[in-house]
């Protein structure tokens, strides 16, 4: 898996470069990306995990995502009614501003590519709780691509969202049943929602 995954790298990076070539993106600001970020509209219930999960001490969200502008997911977040306090950590690809007219040049800064991008940032956001509380930090991780499959396989609970079939099939050739403990891996789990309504039950009780 981790290499057909990778394999799509460089079809990514030539589609990021279509864009730049075009200008496809050129001349946006920084407040156009953020409202447009606010017409976006999350699953059900998904603002209402977060925020539950949020409120909760020493808890900390991060949003992983190939989107190509932090403003665009600040704004998704603010306009699905996902509170701001404590900040969420965004980690996405960035498009390039002009210093003289604060508009994009068109050109994207690729940060999170392919899957095992996403992987690699969860792992280190791990790693750097782990040494700010001196424990290793039980890590949620909730997903609806291929693109994510990585990352839920690392985290210790992995929420599959959705009814990707793609992913399933994924999971079928590499042995792993969802809900099942995996008992070589530490008991860390997988599982597939149809939405997020279960959500919060199965990590309370994970």
């Amino acid at each position: 898996m981790d290499q057909y995954l990778e394999s799509l790298r460089q079809v990514e990076n030539a589609s990021q470069e279509r864009i730049k070539d075009f200008k496809i993106l050129a001349g946006v600001s920084r407040v156009e990306l953020y409202n447009g970020g606010r017409q976006a509209q999350f699953q059900s219930g998904a603002a209402d995990v977060i925020n539950y999960f949020l409120r909760m001490p020493n808890c900390h969200v991060c949003v992983t995502s190939a989107n190509w502008s932090t403003d665009f997911i600040q704004g998704a977040l603010d306009g699905n009614g996902v509170s701001n306090q404590p900040p969420i950590s965004v980690y996405c690809n960035e498009l390039k501003f002009s210093k003289r007219t604060s508009l994009s040049t068109g050109t994207i800064y690729p940060r999170l590519v392919v899957a095992s991008d996403k992987a690699a940032v969860i792992e280190t956001y791990r790693e750097v709780l782990a040494s700010r509380y001196g424990s290793k930090p039980r890590l949620v991780y909730a997903g609806d691509s291929l693109t994510d499959l990585p990352a839920l396989l690392l985290a210790d609970v992995g929420l599959l969202v959705g009814q990707s079939d793609n992913v399933a099939k994924w999971c079928k050739l590499l042995d792993v049943e969802f809900s099942k403990p995996r008992f070589d891996e530490n008991d860390k789990t997988l599982y597939r929602l149809l939405d997020w309504s279960s959500a919060i039950n199965i990590i309370e009780n994970h």
